[in-house]
């Protein structure tokens, strides 16, 4: 799949706005998180008189693993308040999940009188078997899900205006899913076609069980993890310091402070001060940026700052560091390290170009340059303990200013922790390192992945 870019991502997000606030043929699982034994029902509004639905799993190709048949159609109202409520449509079929069913991402596909509609969910394995737990960001695919009119972002929302508080319980938007077909399909794809056993899980998952990740040798986080609990940061800090590995192939993480409520049906991001006091007062100290709660951000993935690459500006059509020859790869700037291993890489030389990896968001810190090399400066809240890997030219993303975080120069930087705790913290950066994993087989973005996850994320 050659020169994927993703430019139009943020323009795609914006037509999902003004196309799905009414959207009323589509349907969702209640719950997105379930192991075999336990049954997910889904909750269907179609204007076809009759019709049938598909299950897949998403991997390396999408497998039929069930079809339930002979379902009359209904449409149901798009209720007023059910991007904060939960739309509340009646089950239109609940099944339980079979005990063969592998650990991964399922699609319920159904034709409507407007198109295809998907319901995504997730099935976790009945008990831990595999080394590598990986978490589908749903947080981030609600945050940004515009469907029933509001979600966390005022220019996605009815009114300009978003909502602190959203629902799981509503359709994701068609086309994107969520993010899930933009980012994560070509990571989840990719480790099927290579063989790793991966179990899966969801953000909620985390919040729910203090005690998930105990069983695993790695927790696999990808792509764009925008908003995360504080539970979900201290469970992955006392995990590596118990011995885990973090491995963290995703940009914009761990971002927000978010809060799951109503036993998982709901979200909630205090982003009332997102314009205008990101920090809070004096009188009123309230934060959802998690770097600036504690160095949560910085203490988890060792990065302070979120960047852009082909990112959305002010302008409509303009974008921060468009990929015009200087923006969207890395360069090696630690070589000699076992990650780079078989990739035939010198100090300064570029991967990742073709397929702009670095971006859309692109993690990073304060950094100096000691004997031409980058280094941490710690002023942030970042570990000296973190070695840079690799660096890549981005600009100021519009949210740091706000931070109070001002540079002359911003960067995405591949960094990894293994000195500081029993366990090892590998952060790649980047949202879109994923759409680097399709070149061959000796692609070095894919034999950089192949590198960490076999020295990190299995048994023994």
């Amino acid at each position: 799949m050659a020169g994927v870019k993703r430019e139009h991502i943020f323009d795609h997000y914006e037509e999902d706005a003004s196309r799905f606030w009414k959207l009323q043929e589509g349907g969702y699982a209640t719950t997105m998180s379930v192991r075999p034994g336990e049954s997910v029902s889904l909750h269907i509004s179609n204007s076809r008189s009759y019709y049938d639905v598909s299950l897949y799993r998403e991997g390396a190709r999408r497998v039929l693993v069930k079809e339930l048949h002979g379902f009359e159609g209904a449409l149901h109202p798009v209720p007023e308040f059910g991007y904060r409520d939960g739309y509340g449509w009646p089950t239109t079929v609940e099944f339980e999940i079979p005990s063969d069913w592998v650990s991964g991402v399922y699609v319920a596909s159904f034709p409507t009188g407007q198109g295809p509609r998907e319901i995504l969910f997730v099935v976790r394995p009945a008990k831990p078997t595999a080394p590598i737990l990986l978490t589908i960001e749903t947080n981030t695919y609600a945050a940004y899900n515009p469907v029933g009119g509001k979600c966390f972002f005022p220019y996605l929302s009815t009114d300009r205006t978003h909502s602190n508080l959203i629902s799981f319980e509503r359709p994701l938007q068609p086309d994107i899913m969520g993010g899930f077909y933009m980012w994560d399909q070509f990571f989840t794809s990719w480790l099927d076609a290579e063989g790793y056993e991966v179990d899966y899980c969801i953000n909620a998952d985390h919040d729910a069980e203090p005690d998930l990740l105990d069983d695993y040798d790695a927790h696999l986080r990808i792509c764009h993890g925008e908003y995360t609990s504080r539970n979900e940061c201290e469970q992955a800090q006392r995990f590596v310091e118990g011995g885990g590995n973090l491995l963290v192939f995703a940009g914009n993480s761990f971002w927000h402070e978010t809060e799951i409520q109503n036993d998982g049906r709901q979200l909630f991001c205090d982003k009332t001060r997102y314009e205008k006091y990101p920090l809070g007062t004096a009188e009123d100290p309230r934060t959802s940026f998690l770097c600036a709660i504690d160095n949560l951000r910085q203490r988890t993935i060792g990065v302070h700052y979120t960047s852009s690459v082909n990112g959305k500006s002010s302008v409509p059509g303009e974008y921060i560091a468009p990929v015009t020859g200087e923006y969207g790869f890395y360069r090696v700037t630690d070589p000699d390290h076992w990650a780079f291993a078989g990739t035939g890489l010198a100090e300064g030389e570029e991967f990742g170009r073709k397929d702009s990896i670095v971006g859309v968001e692109c993690d990073g810190g304060d950094i100096e340059f000691v004997d031409g090399r980058p280094r941490f400066t710690g002023r942030d809240g970042i570990s000296p303990h973190y070695q840079i890997l690799a660096i890549g030219d981005t600009e100021d993303a519009d949210l740091n200013s706000q931070l109070g975080i001002i540079q002359d120069r911003f960067y995405a930087t591949v960094a990894i922790n293994e000195t500081q705790f029993k366990g090892t913290i590998f952060t790649a950066a980047t949202i879109e390192w994923a759409h680097g994993l399709y070149r061959d087989q000796e692609n070095v973005v894919s034999r950089i992945t192949r590198n960490v996850l076999d020295r990190l994320g299995k048994h023994g």
